[in-house]
């Protein structure tokens, strides 16, 4: 095999697999970003629930005086 014919062997084999890893580099940082952004919005959700959960709980106990103040329950 020449000179020549070892190169390109070498570049043919070389230039695809750089290419994989970076390409699984990439998806492995859209992999990570996806997964923070899960995190946030989780934390996002959790938090408006539990300030739904507080109003309703504040609702329910201004019903609960204006039962009592005017309905004598």
């Amino acid at each position: 095999m020449t000179d020549a014919q070892m190169m390109t062997l070498a570049l043919a084999v070389i230039i695809p697999l750089s290419m994989l890893i970076y390409s699984n580099s990439r998806i492995t940082e859209a992999k990570e970003t996806l997964r923070a952004e899960m995190i946030a919005l989780r934390m996002e959700i959790k938090a408006g629930f539990e300030k739904l959960s507080g109003e309703i709980r504040d609702v329910r106990s201004d019903l609960k005086v204006h039962e009592l103040e005017h309905h004598h329950k």
